[in-house]
């Protein structure tokens, strides 16, 4: 039976399994799937509705806000 991943996702909390749940996905999912730039992340963040993180370069080092190490 196939479930409805926007009424699934409602009841997320953050809690500990729900989490360990979330990342046994991922392994699961193709590269192509968790890449940046794939299709369903874009139409995801579209209109700036969900702002990506901004990444900084600094000595070779990527952070993805820097204000937090300072």
């Amino acid at each position: 039976m196939r479930i409805d991943l926007r009424k699934f996702f409602e009841a997320y909390e953050g809690s500990p399994h729900q989490l360990a749940a979330i990342d046994q996905l991922a392994d699961e999912l193709p590269n192509e799937l968790l890449d940046k730039f794939s299709d369903w992340v874009v139409c995801f963040e579209v209109d700036g509705e969900v702002q990506p993180l901004i990444e900084y370069s600094a000595k070779g080092y990527r952070m993805k806000e820097p204000w937090r190490y300072t």
